[in-house]
């Protein structure tokens, strides 16, 4: 009796424990899935892809140069300015933590940082009409003009050039310094980056499962989805997203041309669009050309 009073308040934590240890594993368990689901999704290439079609279409880059330029000059002087105050600080400090990975490592938290600060200046005077202009243009690029038209004059008068703002808002929201919760998410988890191999991973996979959608804002507001409609049509995508996310990541943690690559990726968010609009238009096709046949029949 005495040795069963003793043990029995061990249960209760032991249960917790092990309970805590479950859970902790099914999240492993359920990471690794998504994570082997983005990468075999191949989504990851679109960015690829975009920067492929921006150097064979010149143009279509070439016609927001200004931002270009202005993004350059901006990117070089937050960067230089971030790296002599703050690289050899933080490579001291993940030596700790990375050993020899701390120069790569705390490159790339400098690219970071920068990308968080070049946002907010980049944004409001540059940016948000730029990366518009060019994912319509690669729309228009690859077939899908009515689309870019129609969703322009989906809304009449004031209302459309409303919307049109709400438009330009959503469709820099991927680089995660224009909302709160993007600040919040991406401050908290660049310390990730400290632990090694597995930190940096976890950060973009993270911040790509976020970000990876509001890289389509654009199209959804020319389809006119609802809020419903957006989630949905994500949920469906969402590893092929995440992948999408943590490429773009990469390409904009980039030194000093960081921000450059954002328009390519948004031509290559721009392509992969093109291509869900085509496909969903030949489902429809065939649908209705079945439906049409059958009507015949009777």
């Amino acid at each position: 009796m005495s040795t069963s009073s003793s043990n029995s308040p061990q249960h209760p934590a032991k249960h917790r424990a092990q309970s805590l240890i479950g859970r902790v594993q099914h999240e492993a368990q359920e990471t690794a899935s998504h994570t082997f689901q983005a990468v075999a999704s191949f989504a990851w290439l679109w960015p690829i892809r975009g920067l492929i079609f921006s150097i064979t279409h010149p143009q279509i880059i070439l016609s927001v140069r200004h931002a270009l330029l202005k993004s350059l000059i901006t990117s070089a002087i937050i960067f230089a300015v971030l790296a002599f105050f703050t690289y050899v600080p933080q490579m001291a400090l993940l030596a700790v933590f990375t050993g020899p990975l701390a120069p790569i490592i705390a490159l790339l938290l400098v690219g970071a940082e920068s990308l968080l600060l070049i946002s907010f200046l980049a944004r409001p005077l540059f940016l948000e009409p730029a990366l518009s202009n060019v994912f319509d243009a690669t729309l228009q690029a690859r077939g899908q003009g009515q689309l870019v038209r129609e969703g322009k004059t989906r809304a009449g008068g004031g209302q459309q050039s409303a919307v049109a703002r709400g438009v330009q808002g959503a469709l820099v929201k991927p680089l995660q310094a224009f909302s709160k919760d993007g600040i919040v998410r991406y401050v908290l988890t660049l310390p990730l980056n400290m632990i090694p191999a597995v930190g940096t991973v976890l950060f973009l996979l993270y911040n790509g499962y976020n970000g990876g959608p509001g890289w389509h804002a654009r199209y959804f507001q020319l389809k006119g989805f609802s809020k419903s409609q957006r989630a949905s049509f994500v949920e469906h995508r969402r590893a092929e997203y995440t992948a999408f996310g943590m490429a773009t990541l990469l390409f904009n943690f980039v030194p000093i041309v960081g921000l450059l690559f954002s328009f390519t990726n948004t031509v290559g968010a721009a392509l992969w669009a093109a291509e869900l609009e085509a496909q969903a238009n030949l489902i429809d096709g065939q649908v209705g050309g079945t439906r049409s046949r059958k009507n015949s029949q009777t």
